[in-house]
């Protein structure tokens, strides 16, 4: 990453990131990388290297007779109405601008609080609070690649942190663990005579 979106009075800009550490590269899944090769190949302006990653998006304000019509609803009324649709019928609510960046505000209110709706009606057991915030899944990717055995040094460069105290500070309780067994089964084999760790090779005696 080496370049970030932020607002600057009323306009947007892209501007270097904030520290030396969050200029990196951020590895991706196997999925991860088939979905994004995906979006790219159906980006409306893949030719050009200047065009937004992400599009603006508004909401339709037209509808078909007898659909409901969120935009200009209450922020909860709308939230409520397009978590009710299938994400198919959401995405035709939306129209999107290729010609301008992702707002993050409009992204809140129009695709992600939606979202964490409709995941909780069709996946009760997701139970994912409705105040969940977007910066959220920041912190559940630093705790699954905690989950999956990373250590922290991997997870402070992919989270950008300038320095590993900032991990520790933050996750630190991920780390923390009362079974140690694995780190002492490695010390225990430190302490074998070396021979033992040979294999096949007999020591020769003098």
């Amino acid at each position: 990453m080496t370049r970030t979106l932020a607002r600057v009075g009323a306009e947007l800009r892209y501007l270097p990131p904030k520290t030396k550490g969050s200029r990196r590269r951020v590895p991706l899944t196997a999925a991860t990388t088939a979905l994004l090769r995906d979006y790219l190949a159906a980006h409306a302006r893949n030719d050009e290297p200047t065009a937004p990653l992400f599009p603006s998006v508004a909401l339709a304000r037209s509808r078909p007779t007898g659909v409901k019509n969120p935009a200009g609803a209450s922020a909860a009324k709308q939230t409520t109405a397009l978590g009710a649709l299938s994400v198919a019928e959401a995405g035709e609510r939306l129209v999107l601008d290729w010609s301008q960046p992702y707002r993050h505000a409009t992204f809140y209110k129009a695709v992600f609080r939606p979202a964490v709706v409709r995941a909780n009606r069709l996946t009760p057991a997701a139970n994912l609070p409705k105040a969940l915030v977007f910066h959220g899944l920041r912190h559940t990717y630093a705790s699954l690649c905690v989950a999956a055995g990373l250590d922290y040094m991997a997870v402070c460069r992919f989270m950008g942190h300038s320095k590993p105290t900032t991990t520790l500070a933050i996750y630190t309780h991920l780390f923390n663990t009362d079974d140690h067994a694995d780190a002492m089964a490695v010390l225990g084999a430190m302490a074998k005579p070396a021979f033992a760790r040979m294999g096949n090779v007999i020591p020769l005696r003098g």
